[in-house]
């Protein structure tokens, strides 16, 4: 019975973004401003969301997330439950970075693109780095936050996979902070191999931003093990396993 209700819960789910965008018409009617309706509809959605997957969060660092805007949130990525994390914790003034596969979704891509995602194509270095570009300019003249998954992919787990640069390359030539969104177990709210959520209790730290204007590309490959370090250290994984992705291409 509980996984039929999790499975009734979890198709719903994907109606709540095209509900929160119409709920946010009229604030766009209203005040003449797209990123008021946007920011508007991003908490909706997080909330209506969230409320559906039975999602809830415990949040310690919640003051890091308000105390240096624009900035570049990094996060670990375990499940599909964080993108929903991630609109939850931040809520407004954010450009996300998103993989290429969702302009297939011909509604949802759509939302998202109006939303400010920026489709990248990981398997064309060119596209990705004109992505990057897009993502430096929004942070830079809209002021806005960016919110990367430096793993890339989802990990089905919660051991910590390889960071890829661009989050950091990003933070560094838009001069705005950095920082770590640690999740501890999103993956409870979609255990590996289910394609339904399950009600869960997230753990999240928010550590102190890192301040990267004094970086440099010749000191780069430090500077992410050492923020990698940062995740594994509060995550109890210790500093053994690999660490930044040395491949500025991937």
């Amino acid at each position: 019975m509980a996984i039929t209700l999790n499975k009734v819960r979890s198709a719903l789910v994907p109606a709540t973004m095209p509900l929160a965008v119409l709920a946010g018409l009229p604030v766009l009617f209203l005040s003449r401003s797209r990123r008021r309706a946007i920011n508007f509809s991003t908490g909706l959605w997080a909330d209506m969301s969230s409320a559906l997957i039975g999602l809830k969060v415990e949040l310690t660092g919640e003051e890091h997330l308000r105390s240096h805007r624009p900035a570049v949130f990094i996060l670990n990525h375990q499940s599909n439950a964080d993108g929903h994390l991630v609109a939850k914790l931040i809520r407004s003034d954010i450009a996300y970075l998103g993989k290429a596969e969702l302009s297939k979704q011909r509604i949802r891509g759509r939302l998202m693109q109006w939303g400010g995602v920026v489709l990248v194509d990981r398997s064309d270095p060119t596209r990705a780095s004109n992505a990057a570009t897009a993502m430096i300019e929004a942070i830079r003249k809209k002021r806005l936050s960016a919110a990367i998954f430096p793993e890339g992919r989802r990990s089905h787990s919660t051991q910590l996979g390889r960071f890829k640069k661009g989050a950091f390359l990003i933070a560094m030539r838009a001069r705005v902070p950095l920082i770590p969104i640690v999740i501890h177990n999103s993956i409870d709210a979609q255990p590996k191999g289910q394609t339904y959520f399950c009600p869960a209790t997230v753990q999240v730290e928010v550590l102190p931003p890192i301040d990267t204007r004094q970086w440099r590309m010749k000191a780069l490959d430090q500077h992410i093990d050492d923020v990698v370090s940062q995740f594994r250290l509060v995550l109890g994984q210790g500093s053994s396993q690999p660490v930044a992705d040395r491949d500025l291409k991937r």
